[in-house]
């Protein structure tokens, strides 16, 4: 077992380079590394159905096999589960290369976009989830100043004992900031049609779920927004990545969350008699701490 795990520096990989120079927020690096691993599950998923493949795609996932303490690098190899170890997949360096191939051209686009004179919604040729998950990397570097984001596709060679660089992409902060804008502008594109019945509005939550609420089904959370009713409603976060800072102010132990208030677009889902039953956030825009 400990050989499998020895021969990940040995698998394809791919190399993603935060090369900033001042403070990154832990949260907004965690977003920005699990995006990059939704965003190959998505990419896999999509390549096997292509295939026609009854592959499971679910098991395949991403992990760190080094990382450099003198700023944000990190070398990820796709590996499977077995057996309480992991075992690399091998073959898959065509599946890497295309998929940073398609991340760099994804931020290329992004730039385009964010120089257009308007962008509507039949401009965006990419899903939210993943604008969203390109904007939590951009923006990450789009921050700083002479800050880089650098992907690559590695695979080893035997041979040598080397690896071997596939393919290499760098883009400095302010094609970053671009990328970043022209996310912003597609999603306000996609978003336009999803107008909120109440913008702006200050929202606490009264009772909060121990385990990360689903898009779909029951939640345990329930929210307060005096503008709207007095009655605390449960409450649904849409934004993959609105939900996951929401959760983290939520599982904070330093605070207490339900003092802490969100000022949130919302739409409000009525009963038959016209009384609010669900609150569904479609954007955060603000989070507020309580003074104690």
């Amino acid at each position: 077992m400990e050989a499998m795990e020895s021969t990940l520096d040995r698998a394809p990989r791919m190399r993603i380079h935060f090369n900033v120079h001042e403070p990154v927020e832990l949260v907004e690096m965690t977003l920005a590394f699990q995006g990059l691993g939704f965003e190959y599950q998505a990419f896999l998923k999509r390549r096997l159905l292509k295939q026609e493949s009854k592959e499971n795609t679910s098991n395949v996932k991403l992990y760190v096999t080094r990382i450099e303490t003198n700023c944000i690098l990190a070398e990820l190899a796709p590996a499977l589960p077995m057996l309480g170890s992991l075992m690399p997949v091998l073959s898959d360096v065509n599946t890497v290369h295309d998929f940073v191939q398609n991340m760099a051209k994804s931020i290329r686009w992004l730039k385009e976009l964010a120089n257009r004179d308007s962008v509507s919604a039949k401009d965006v040729t990419r899903s939210k989830r993943h604008l969203q998950h390109v904007r939590d990397m951009v923006q990450l570097v789009g921050k700083g100043r002479g800050s880089e984001l650098g992907l690559a596709t590695i695979r080893y060679e035997a041979s040598s004992g080397q690896d071997r660089v596939l393919l290499e992409a760098t883009f400095t902060d302010e094609e970053c900031r671009q990328a970043a804008q022209g996310a912003t502008r597609a999603l306000a594109a996609l978003e336009h049609r999803e107008k909120a019945d109440f913008e702006k509005v200050l929202m606490y939550f009264y009772q909060t779920n121990i385990e990360d609420p689903k898009a779909l089904g029951k939640t345990g959370d329930k929210a307060v927004i005096t503008h709207i009713s007095p009655e605390p409603l449960n409450v649904y976060i849409i934004p993959e990545t609105d939900r996951s800072r929401v959760r983290h102010v939520l599982d904070d132990k330093t605070h207490n969350p339900l003092h802490t208030g969100f000022v949130v677009d919302v739409n409000v889902e009525k009963s038959p008699k016209g009384k609010p039953r669900i609150y569904r956030v479609v954007r955060l825009h603000e989070i507020v701490y309580d003074d104690d």
